[in-house]
C-alpha cells in the first residue's frame, strides 16, 4: 500500500501493512494534516523512524478480528492513543497517560496511508449526517473539548485565544457554548482573523497590539488565555495577557523549548494547564448536531502523491486545514 513515511525526511513509499493480532483494518478515506505532523516533518518534534504519520483520520471499516458492535462497511474514526488497559494510569481513569501508550502517527503507524491497523476499541462509528470531509475534525475537536474538562470556562468570564489556526477556531466554537462574556482572538494573520470574526469572535487583534487587547479588560488581563499559536513564543505572550490568578490553557505541540520569565508566573500566581486528547463521543455529537462548523476550515485537499505540496501549503501559515484523500 502507499504510505507517507518519515524516514530521513518525508517520503511516499510502498509498504506492507503491519497488522497486529486482534486489530481491525480500516480503509482510509480522509486524513488531516495537524501541526504535530508539520513539526515532525520539519524535524522539530522527534519520533522514532521509520513511521507513517497521520492521526486525524476517517475511513471505512474493512475487517474486524473478533466480535464487535462494529461491522465491515461502517464509517469510522479512530482515537489517537492505543492504551494497555492494565497499568496504574489505565486502571485509574487516565488512559491517555498509559505507561505503555502508543500514539497513532507519533509512536505507532498512523493514517497517511491506504489502510490502518488499529484496535477495534479505538474506533467510533459516525452517523451519515457527518460528511466524509468533516469526519477528520473529530479528533482535534475532541482535543478542543478536553481543554474545558481540564479547566472549566464559566459563564461571564473573559477569554483570549492566541492563534486562529485549525485548533484555535475549533476551540473558539467550543468555548462559545460556555457563554463567556468576551472572546478575543490574537493572530499574526489578517485572513485568519477575518475567519475568527465569522466564527463569532467578539474582538480580534494582531499579536503586536497587546495593549489595545488588554484595554478590553481594563488592563487587568483575561480570566482565561488559550495558547494555540503552534510556536514557542506563544506561552510567553499568554503570561503577559492573563490576569493575576488567571488560567493559561496550553495546546501547542511544536516540540520546541519555550523561553519563559518564571518570575511573572510566580508573581501573578498563574495556573498553567495543559490538555491533550479528548472525548470522541461528545465531539461526534457536537458535529452531528451542527453546533460546530468545520467544512469551511478545509483549505485544500490532495492525494498522497502530492504530499510535498500539501505539507508546504499546510505549513505556509495561510491555510487552515489541509487534508489527504485516497479516493
Amino acid at each position: 500500500m502507499k504510505a507517507l513515511v518519515i524516514s530521513s525526511g518525508l517520503q511516499l513509499k510502498e509498504v506492507s501493512l503491519k497488522r497486529r493480532e486482534g486489530d481491525a483494518i480500516v480503509s482510509i478515506r480522509r486524513a488531516g494534516i495537524c501541526g504535530t505532523d508539520i513539526a515532525i516533518a520539519k524535524g522539530d518534534y522527534k519520533v522514532r523512524e521509520p513511521l507513517i504519520l497521520g492521526h486525524e483520520l476517517f475511513g471505512i471499516l474493512k475487517e474486524v478480528a473478533f466480535q464487535s458492535n462494529l461491522k465491515g462497511g461502517d464509517r469510522v474514526v479512530s482515537e489517537i492513543n492505543v492504551y494497555c488497559n492494565s497499568c496504574f494510569f489505565c486502571k485509574n481513569g487516565m488512559k491517555t497517560h498509559c505507561r505503555n501508550i502508543e500514539t497513532l502517527g507519533i509512536s505507532r503507524d498512523g493514517g497517511f496511508a491506504e489502510e490502518l491497523s488499529v484496535p477495534v476499541r479505538n474506533l467510533h462509528k459516525i452517523p451519515d449526517s457527518i460528511k466524509d470531509e468533516e469526519a477528520p475534525f473529530i479528533e482535534p475537536l475532541a482535543a478542543a473539548i478536553q481543554l474545558t474538562k481540564m479547566a472549566k470556562v464559566k459563564e461571564g468570564e473573559s477569554v483570549l485565544i492566541l492563534g486562529s489556526g485549525r485548533l484555535g477556531l475549533l476551540i473558539q466554537q467550543v468555548i462559545r457554548l460556555a457563554r463567556p462574556s468576551l472572546i478575543a482572538v490574537m493572530s499574526r494573520n489578517a485572513k485568519k482573523l477575518e475567519i475568527a470574526k465569522r466564527f463569532g469572535a467578539d474582538k480580534t487583534f494582531f499579536t503586536s497590539d497587546k495593549n489595545k487587547c488588554l484595554d478590553l479588560v481594563n488592563g487587568n488581563g483575561f480570566d482565561h488565555v488559550i495558547e494555540a499559536t503552534g510556536n514557542e513564543e506563544g506561552l510567553s505572550l499568554a503570561i503577559d495577557m492573563v490576569r493575576p490568578r488567571g488560567i493559561i490553557h496550553v495546546k501547542s505541540t511544536h516540540g520546541l523549548p519555550a523561553n519563559l520569565d518564571i518570575t511573572k508566573i510566580v508573581v501573578k500566581e498563574v495556573r498553567i494547564q495543559g490538555s491533550r486528547c479528548g472525548p470522541f463521543k461528545e465531539a461526534i455529537e457536537l458535529l452531528a448536531d451542527r453546533k460546530v462548523r468545520v467544512r469551511s476550515l478545509i483549505s485544500a485537499t490532495y492525494p498522497l502523491d502530492d504530499f510535498k505540496e500539501a505539507f508546504e501549503v499546510a505549513a505556509s501559515g495561510q491555510a487552515i486545514k489541509v487534508q489527504f484523500t485516497t479516493e
